[in-house]
């Protein structure tokens, strides 16, 4: 052994052995959601969360209120799932549901202390999943491919809306 990489060692082609450079920007996208949501799962799995959960515990704990309906469009599932899944989770005591005080029908969505405390602790596991996953990516660079990943998304959703 000479101590040199393959390409395939070094990261310079996909999982096919396809040079990264011929790779779709959408394909590499949808292989890291892919791995994302899988290890997401794992991760999540002994604080008897899924993805959707943990999605939609952590929206409302970065902006109490949000309603079913926007909770849903943001978590990226039916209202109707999201029905059920704010159902559940209320059932568990993870959060809690108050009238609007705007809306007659509308009811807002908080989390409980229980529901915070376990957030805290999926984070610092979800926090261990993402290190590793970036363990080789500078600051600067993350800060790069995040601006990125979000400007594709915003300049997609711009593309949408002009058809």
């Amino acid at each position: 052994m000479t101590g040199r990489r393959t390409e395939a060692e070094s990261g310079s082609v996909d999982h096919d052995g396809e040079p990264i450079a011929a790779s779709r920007f959408s394909y590499a996208v949808a292989t890291l959601e892919r791995s994302v949501r899988r290890s997401l799962g794992a991760v999540l799995r002994p604080f008897e969360l899924t993805v959707a959960e943990y999605t939609a515990l952590s929206l409302i704990r970065r902006r109490d209120g949000y309603s079913n309906a926007q909770l849903a469009r943001r978590s990226f599932v039916s209202p109707q799932a999201m029905h059920e899944m704010i159902s559940s989770l209320e059932k568990r005591g993870l959060l809690e549901r108050a009238p609007s005080e705007s809306h007659r029908t509308m009811r807002h969505t908080h989390l409980t202390d229980k529901g915070r405390d376990l957030l805290d602790r999926c984070n610092a596991a979800v926090d261990e999943m993402e290190a590793a996953m970036l363990a080789d990516v500078s600051d600067s660079r993350r800060a790069e491919v995040v601006a990125l990943l979000l400007e594709s998304a915003r300049n997609l959703r711009n593309f949408s809306a002009a058809d």
